[in-house]
C-alpha cells in the first residue's frame, strides 16, 4: 500500500524522459470532474497530464456509475447482445447503420445520460449507444450493402486500453446504492486486463456525514482494507492523503478527527476541489515517477 505523504507530493522526481504510455483515468464524477472545479483544468487526470509534461491522460470517468459499469466500459465484463426484434430480419441477418439490440446479461454500459461506448460486435466496429426505456441501438462505423449476422448473445469488445497505465478509482457509487458485494471483484478483473502489471487502484474516499461511528465509515474502511490486502503494490490510501491535508481551521480539524475528507477540499458532501484533486493528481504523479512508468 503507498500512503501518498507530504514527502511524496514534494520530492517526487521528475517524469522519466523514456516514459510516454497513455494513462487512462477509471471512474466516476470523481474522476469526469463536478461544478465548482473550475471545468476541465479542476478534474485530477487534468492536473496529473499538467504534472508529466503534457503526457497523454485520458478522462474515463462517467458521473453516477457504479465498479460493475466502469469494468464493464473498460472491456473486464462483457456486455452480450441481441438484435431486438425490431432489428431482425427473417433470414437472420440485418442491416442498416442504427441496429436495436438488446444487452442480455443487463450490464449498464451504457446507461441513461451515458455516451455511447465504441467497440466491436462479433467483429464489427461501431458504438453501443443508450436509446430510451432501457433499450439499446448498436451504431455501425460505416452503413455496407450486405447484410450482416449478429447471433443472439454475442458479446461486444470494448475498444482495448489494456497496454495503458489503467488508474482505477471505483466502487463510490456502490457504497451510495448500498451494493458492494462484487465492488473488490469488479476492481479485480479490472487489473487483471491490464498488461504487466501497469494498474494503479485509488482507495474509496467519504464525505460529510460518513464519519467514524457510520454505517458508511465502516463499509468504506473495510472496503479500503480489502482493497490494500488484494493490492498491496498498487494501492494508494487517497482518503488518507486527502485527510492529511486538513488546514488549521476548527472545521477542518473536526472534520480530520471523524476521519473524513475536511471540507476545505470539498465542493459538496462528496466531491472535491480543484486543490483536493490537485492532491490526488500528485499522489498518482509521484507513483508513476517512483514505478519509472
Amino acid at each position: 500500500m503507498v500512503i501518498c505523504t507530504g514527502s511524496l507530493l514534494l520530492f517526487a522526481s521528475p517524469p522519466s524522459a523514456a516514459a510516454g504510455l497513455a494513462i487512462d483515468a477509471w471512474g466516476d464524477s470523481l474522476t469526469t470532474g463536478t461544478p465548482g472545479i473550475g471545468g476541465l483544468s479542476g478534474t485530477w487526470p487534468y492536473q496529473l497530464s499538467r504534472l508529466l509534461g503534457g503526457r497523454t491522460v485520458r478522462n474515463f470517468g462517467v458521473s453516477g456509475q457504479t465498479s460493475e459499469s466502469i469494468a464493464a466500459r473498460q472491456g473486464a465484463l462483457v456486455a452480450r447482445l441481441s438484435v431486438a426484434r425490431s432489428g431482425t430480419a427473417d433470414d437472420g441477418g440485418t442491416d442498416g447503420n442504427v441496429i436495436p439490440v438488446t444487452v442480455t446479461n443487463r450490464l449498464n454500459i451504457p446507461g441513461a445520460g451515458i455516451g455511447a461506448v465504441h467497440g466491436t460486435l462479433n467483429g464489427i466496429p461501431g458504438e453501443l449507444a443508450y436509446a430510451a426505456n432501457d433499450r439499446h441501438v448498436f451504431i455501425r462505423d460505416a452503413t455496407v450493402d450486405a447484410k450482416i449476422a449478429i447471433p443472439a448473445d454475442s458479446p461486444f469488445i470494448v475498444d482495448d486500453y489494456r497496454d495503458d497505465i489503467n488508474v482505477i478509482w471505483a466502487g463510490r457509487n456502490d457504497v451510495n446504492e448500498d451494493g458492494t458485494a462484487h465492488t473488490v471483484e469488479n476492481i479485480a478483473r479490472m487489473a487483471a486486463r491490464v498488461d504487466r502489471g501497469r494498474f494503479i487502484v485509488l482507495s474509496i474516499v467519504n464525505g460529510a456525514d460518513e464519519g467514524r461511528g457510520t454505517q458508511r465509515y465502516r463499509t468504506i474502511v473495510a472496503l479500503n482494507q480489502k482493497l490494500a490486502t488484494r493490492f498491496p503494490d498498487h494501492f494508494i490510501d487517497i482518503r488518507a492523503a486527502l485527510i492529511a491535508h486538513a488546514n488549521a481551521s476548527a472545521a477542518d480539524l473536526a472534520d480530520r478527527t471523524a476521519d473524513i475528507v475536511p471540507r476545505s477540499l470539498r465542493v459538496d458532501r462528496l466531491h472535491l476541489t480543484a486543490d483536493g484533486y490537485r492532491i490526488v493528481a500528485q499522489c498518482v504523479f509521484g507513483f508513476v515517477n517512483n514505478h519509472d512508468w
